[in-house]
């Protein structure tokens, strides 16, 4: 399925850190997709946008052009496992491919397009999502929560007190 290029597009987190779900949302002018992610995915995205953006020179004043290619109509929301971004140069747009699904669909992928200022956009969206999570203990980088917590770093000599770490 491919959506074309889209008219919106974000990244967002609902919930308080350590219990969030995360979504990219797309709009178009025949409907909206939900692909909803983990964390590690989010992070995974804003590296892989952040090196594609500096690999990818800015455009020459000129816009994306959309082929043509919707096939889209309506609203879906979905899981996904994969998740994929690249360049298309023969429209001058950034493409975004979810796949292998964790519910039965009929399709085996969903593909949109989306701008420069959109795709610098969602790399900054998931910086900070990612930013705003539960800070990490600077030994093991598991997440703290505000309880003690025993970092197997430290082999067992020194339980590493939340309030200490810095944000």
């Amino acid at each position: 399925m491919d959506l074309g290029l889209v008219a919106r597009l974000t990244v967002e987190s609902f919930g308080e850190p350590g219990h969030r779900t995360f979504r990219i949302y797309a709009e178009t002018a025949e409907g909206t997709l939900s692909l909803w992610l983990e964390k590690e995915q989010v992070v995974g995205l804003a590296n892989a946008l952040d090196e594609l953006l500096a690999r990818v020179s800015a455009p020459r004043g000129s816009h994306p052009r959309d082929a043509g290619r919707s096939t889209f109509l309506g609203d879906l929301e979905v899981k996904v496992a994969t998740l994929a971004v690249g360049y298309d140069p023969e429209v001058e747009a950034f493409s975004l491919t979810g796949s292998e699904f964790l519910s039965d669909l009929p399709v085996e992928r969903v593909s949109l397009l989306a701008d420069r200022t959109q795709i610098e956009e969602i790399r900054d969206q998931s910086e900070e999502i990612v930013a705003a999570g539960r800070p990490r203990c600077v030994l093991c980088g598991a997440p703290l929560s505000g309880e003690p917590h025993f970092c197997p770093e430290s082999n067992g000599h020194a339980p590493v007190d939340p309030g200490s770490v810095e944000e």
